[in-house]
């Protein structure tokens, strides 16, 4: 895998003023990423929380699906 299109891991607090921006930027760069993996029988909520430091993670705790977890984390920035 190319460490390149590897994203950061989300750190951004919410209520900061450029919270919108980093979400939407980190989320395109997390999305370009999974797109990359090749395993089909990748979890990409395992990845997902492989990705968001644990005060983020707390926000995801209780999701166990990808799509909820991005939309849950979505509603939040």
């Amino acid at each position: 895998m190319d460490k390149v299109l590897r994203p950061s891991r989300l750190d951004t607090d919410p209520g900061s003023q450029d919270a919108s921006s980093d979400w939407l930027h980190w989320k395109k760069t997390f999305e370009n990423f999974i797109a990359t993996l090749t395993s089909e029988e990748l979890d990409n909520y395992v990845v997902l929380t492989n990705f968001v430091t644990p005060k983020i993670y707390q926000y995801i705790a209780d999701v166990t699906e990808y799509d909820l977890a991005i939309e849950t984390l979505g509603k939040l920035y």
